[in-house]
């Protein structure tokens, strides 16, 4: 945030993760490698005054809160939308974006351009997020179930064996977000502090608003019987305040 006193909760970045967030800018923004310095200035004072305020070691940023992570990549975002969180004209609130969707064969889109919102089914129009609605990506949630009448009445849980033995992948646009990766990821059957399917990311990105966001599922081999699959994209967003 440009104004101090509208930061949200933030935490103190090591080097290492300060760099990563200003690459990410500079690949949300192609103005922003001119800003590279301003942008870390403004990251330092914020490690600054919170190190002033925390006696314990850096913190990590897994144990951050969404709002948070949110925060500390606010600068990143174009100046229209800084300044509508500076007067609270906006406010960042947790959001999830979710598809379920009846999948067959061996390879297949988890959200399309023709999808429109209905309950139970959707939340998201075209794929693309609304206008001006920045959503930053924190976890990823894949479940599938089977189910006989309509994909909606399954019971998720945990991908099936064909789901885990295949490839995720995730773009905004053009943007790889998440490049071709093991659907093993998704298999959480060993842990406990996570949603059954869920991926927390290391490393939360931002998904631009009105642009498409194209997530894909190749696998070895079809899933058998009738398969539900539920996509859940966790993270934050901005809402009118």
């Amino acid at each position: 945030m440009a104004e101090e006193g509208n930061m949200l909760d933030r935490s103190v970045l090591t080097d290492a993760e300060l760099d990563g967030v200003l690459s990410e800018a500079a690949e949300l923004d192609a103005s922003i490698p001119e800003q590279l310095q301003q942008q870390r200035q403004v990251a330092a004072k914020i490690n600054k005054g919170s190190k002033n305020k925390q006696s314990q070691a850096v913190v990590p940023t897994d144990d951050l809160t969404i709002r948070a992570a949110y925060s500390i990549r606010a600068h990143m975002l174009p100046d229209s939308i800084r300044q509508a969180l500076a007067s609270n004209r906006v406010k960042v609130v947790n959001n999830a974006f979710y598809r379920i969707y009846g999948f067959s064969g061996k390879q297949d889109d988890l959200m399309f351009n023709a999808d429109t919102k209905l309950s139970g089914i959707t939340n998201v129009n075209s794929r693309k997020l609304e206008e001006n609605n920045y959503f930053l990506l924190t976890s990823i949630i894949l479940q599938s179930g089977v189910y006989t009448t309509s994909p909606y009445d399954a019971t998720f849980g945990i991908p099936v064996k064909e789901i885990l033995d295949g490839e995720f992948s995730l773009k905004n646009g053009d943007k790889v977000i998440i490049p071709p990766s093991s659907s093993r990821i998704f298999d959480t059957s060993t842990r406990k502090d996570v949603y059954a399917g869920e991926w927390k990311l290391d490393n939360p990105k931002f998904l631009a608003p009105q642009v498409e966001i194209i997530p894909e599922l190749k696998l070895p081999a079809a899933p058998i019987g009738k398969t539900a699959i539920k996509l859940i994209l966790v993270g934050a967003g901005l809402v009118k305040a």
